[in-house]
């Protein structure tokens, strides 16, 4: 594909043929394709589509900022190197994080069991156990940053594990639709992080609706010509506010959760070099969605 297809394909009646041209103007930035992106993201209705068009005016927008006066041009860093190194430093930050606090934590946490009566029952328990959640989440978070290792893998089958682990004997009705088996060739650990933790929130979702009836979640799964998708749909009470607030680190409205989620899924998602979304479901309900290049 040439720069004029890619910019001729933004406009295509294929939303497979648009993502495609999107894609190929991130790897290819070019400051000038600024007007059309942010022209053809406009007029997008496609989810999947407008997140690689977000990506592509990122990208671009980064290459037209002006360079500083005492900064030789050979020296400017491309978009994916940045991403490269944000994703050295969160791992490296957290690492750090981990290493000089968590220790201490659990020292607490014993001493605490020990020398306070009826610990178990104490608000004291329950600071300790939310700060053991967070260091758990940073752990994760730390994960999520590395470096990916792919290898071959049934992707079905990753599904049924985390369904069970999560879920086990639970009443929660989830049904998993998509080719099975369905081998590709990816970083299992970062797509277990990315799917278990978009999973968890749609089961906290459907766990916090009232009333007798079940509400089921659906996974689905596949591949086009340009990537693979999966997607979780709940039918929990939906999306509250703006969706983007929800990929924030710390946000939860949840008893007993971290809040680092769906952060967490993001970033092991972007550390593959894809993307993921959080919408309203057709009929009620969220659609977690993630999106990665094959």
């Amino acid at each position: 594909m040439t720069r004029d297809e890619a910019l001729e394909g933004l406009s295509s009646g294929s939303a497979h043929d648009r993502l495609k041209a999107a894609r190929f103007l991130a790897r290819n930035i070019n400051s000038a394709d600024l007007q059309a992106l942010r022209a053809a993201l406009r007029d997008e209705t496609v989810s999947y589509v407008r997140t690689g068009l977000e990506l592509a005016i990122k990208r671009a927008s980064s290459s037209a900022l002006p360079a500083p006066e005492n900064a030789a041009e050979e020296f400017e860093i491309p978009p994916d190197i940045r991403a490269q190194i944000r994703n050295k430093v969160t791992e490296e930050v957290t690492g750090q994080i981990l290493h000089e606090i968590a220790s201490p934590v659990g020292l607490i946490a014993a001493a605490a069991s020990r020398e306070i009566p009826d610990y178990g029952q104490s608000r004291t328990k329950n600071y300790v156990d939310n700060l053991k959640r967070v260091f758990e989440a940073i752990e994760q978070l730390k994960s999520a940053a590395a470096v990916p290792r792919p290898e071959e893998f049934d992707l079905a089958e990753l599904f049924g594990e985390i369904v069970l682990e999560l879920v086990g004997t639970d009443t929660v009705d989830i049904s998993l639709h998509g080719a099975k088996p369905m081998l590709i060739m990816s970083d299992r650990a970062l797509l277990r992080l990315t799917v278990s933790n978009g999973l968890r929130n749609a089961v906290e979702a459907v766990n916090g609706r009232p009333g007798p009836e079940p509400h089921p979640i659906v996974i689905t799964w596949g591949e086009t010509d340009v990537d693979y998708w999966v997607a979780i749909v709940d039918r929990g009470p939906g999306v509250r506010g703006l969706a983007e607030s929800a990929f924030g680190i710390g946000k939860t409205t949840k008893k007993g959760h971290s809040g680092f989620g769906l952060a967490i899924a993001r970033q092991a998602i972007e550390t593959l070099g894809g993307a993921c979304t959080l919408q309203p479901a057709t009929d009620g309900g969220a659609r977690f969605e993630i999106r990665w290049e094959r």
